[in-house]
């Protein structure tokens, strides 16, 4: 995880969550960036794992959403997992993506191309293999790019809509 310069007490939470959890969790203090494109390439340089998700501090989580995303991921071989995603606080979020589980999408021949967001488990392998990172000279929408070369580059994309009674996988 990496505080980028919070001034609540997230900072220290990490650290609470780390101090429990050394060998699974780390985290990266810095000072606020002005944006998200360093602090997720700085995560990113610092990630070990097969998979990395990227969570903003508005973003909100459901019951074993990572779980029930990397599971996907090795049951279908894929490099970009979609979960789906619903929008809270009058934020508007693109549906048409999600309607289906779906274990293979196309990124031209679906609407894949309007729910560009990084709100997405990658395979890290992916990220590395062909350099993508986030463009930091973006103040905003720095995601877009970074996550049409990774759906590009993807062999496999697929779709993961929550069928179980915890609701959605991830609120934006």
């Amino acid at each position: 995880a990496v505080d980028d310069g919070s001034t609540d007490s997230s900072g220290a939470e990490l650290d609470r969550y780390a101090a429990r959890h050394p060998s699974l969790f780390t985290v990266i203090h810095q000072a606020n960036s002005g944006g998200p494109a360093r602090p997720f390439n700085r995560g990113l340089d610092a990630a070990t794992g097969r998979y990395v998700f990227f969570l903003g501090a508005d973003d909100h989580l459901g019951p074993d959403a990572l779980r029930r995303l990397v599971d996907a991921a090795d049951r279908w071989e894929s490099d970009v997992v979609l979960g789906r995603v619903v929008g809270v606080n009058s934020r508007h979020i693109y549906q048409d993506i999600f309607a289906s589980t779906q274990s293979d999408v196309d990124l031209y021949d679906s609407p894949l191309p309007r729910s560009l967001a990084n709100t997405k488990l990658f395979r890290r392998a992916l990220l590395e293999k062909h350099a993508i990172r986030y463009r930091e000279d973006l103040p905003l929408g720095s995601d877009l790019p970074f996550t049409l070369a990774a759906c590009f580059h993807a062999r496999r994309i697929s779709v993961l809509v929550s069928q179980s009674k915890d609701g959605e996988l991830i609120a934006r």
